[in-house]
């Protein structure tokens, strides 16, 4: 049995529902939510979201965390507590830059560097209009220098290109045998 089919099964009977409503309620077949549950067939993403909604739990927990009855007395917050005591991790890491907490719906960013922890300090500080707008300037320059270093790098001037071309062709006449015709 999987996990996902697991936390199923969990939010399910935190909704004190059977398996028919809560397959009716999800807009599929019976059948195909049982084959769900059983973990013999995994469910379409929009299913997912539902049923991530319906147990107010995130995405990433319910494929990723095995969820108990008493986890979902307290349903995951958008925003994390200001204080967090006995947080329990449950993914991510200091590689990849980001940690999920138990009981959060966010990704908490994670640094070592002080370049970083400066910039995320200042990104935070700024109003929201101007995080859109920084989010969206970074984006397009980080698309629109990533394809000028790529097309930079295989640009060759047109004087150059007719000369290796005109080598390169000197070099096949001179490898094709020369034919003669009789006539």
């Amino acid at each position: 049995m999987t996990i996902l089919s697991k936390n199923l099964r969990t939010i399910r009977r935190k909704l004190n529902c059977t398996q028919m409503a809560l397959s009716e309620v999800l807009e599929i077949g019976f059948r195909t939510y049982v084959r769900y549950e059983a973990g013999e067939r995994d469910a379409p993403v929009s299913v997912m979201v539902k049923l991530a909604k319906l147990g107010k739990v995130s995405l990433d927990r319910l494929l990723t965390t095995e969820i108990l009855l008493e986890d979902l007395n307290t349903p995951d917050q958008e925003k994390p507590p200001a204080t967090i005591r006995n947080a329990e991790v449950i993914g991510g890491g200091i590689d990849e830059g980001r940690l999920m907490i138990k009981g959060s719906l966010n990704d908490n960013l994670v640094t070592t560097s002080k370049e970083e922890q400066k910039l995320l300090t200042l990104f935070r500080k700024s109003s929201r209009p101007n995080r859109e707008k920084y989010l969206l300037d970074l984006e397009w320059m980080f698309n629109n220098t990533r394809r000028s270093r790529i097309t930079a790098a295989k640009k060759v001037p047109r004087k150059l290109e007719k000369a290796q071309t005109a080598v390169k062709l000197q070099k096949l006449a001179k490898n094709i045998k020369k034919i003669t015709v009789r006539g």
